[in-house]
């Protein structure tokens, strides 16, 4: 199998065929608390549907342009928790209040992460089935180092609260990669086996994002 990647590798990286960048895909949906019980990741493209080049970088639906091929060599999950119930508003990880804030921002990540299945389809075929999504950590995250000063004799003492949190541990390595050919269907479904609201009971919003080369002309 080693030599099979190896001779793979050094016939996608000739000049006479691709030119090649790292360059990975990405791709953002909302999970509604209560509702959501599967997310299928890579199907609306950029200026479709309101999605932004912040959201996603595909440019066709579930498929790469003309003359594109990308070898995915690993998966990451970014869990956005929110403050909204009714659509996705970003909760900030470090609150200031009056008294002792409760947010629910790690409570979220981990009741997201701790359950849950990934897979990966490529045109009719199925070539990765993992769960739980603990197994996909972000490589980059927030590393907070909040301080706080009170004033006890103030009427309303001001407390700052960090609850920040992310999967964290080994990336999710794909080897031997998987390659995507141009015009070829394929996409990332994370599914739950039931509804579940979030312990904030607000929406949030989860990043997929596929590591690894693109290949173009």
């Amino acid at each position: 199998m080693r030599n099979v990647q190896q001779s793979y590798r050094r016939k996608l990286t000739d000049p006479r065929f691709k030119e090649a960048i790292r360059q990975p895909l990405y791709d953002t949906l909302d999970f509604d608390s209560g509702v959501t019980t599967q997310l299928r990741f890579f199907s609306t493209p950029a200026g479709q549907g309101g999605k932004t080049k912040q959201e996603t970088n595909m440019k066709l639906a579930g498929q790469l342009s003309k003359g594109q091929k990308f070898a995915a060599q690993g998966v990451e999950l970014h869990v956005l928790p929110g403050s909204n119930a009714a659509a996705y508003v970003r909760q900030n990880p470090l609150i200031q209040v009056a008294g002792v804030a409760a947010p629910n921002f790690a409570n979220d990540v981990w009741a997201l992460l701790s359950a849950g299945s990934l897979e990966i389809n490529i045109g009719s075929k199925n070539y990765l089935q993992a769960a739980p999504l603990l197994l996909f950590p972000p490589s980059q995250g927030l590393l907070p180092a909040p301080a706080v000063e009170q004033n006890l004799a103030a009427a309303a003492a001001q407390t700052l609260t960090a609850d920040y949190a992310r999967g964290a541990g080994r990336p999710f390595v794909i080897d031997p990669e998987l390659p995507i050919e141009e015009n070829n269907n394929f996409e990332v479904i994370l599914e739950w086996p039931a509804a579940f609201a979030l312990p904030s009971g607000f929406d949030a919003r989860i990043k997929c994002v596929l590591v690894g080369v693109l290949f173009r002309n």
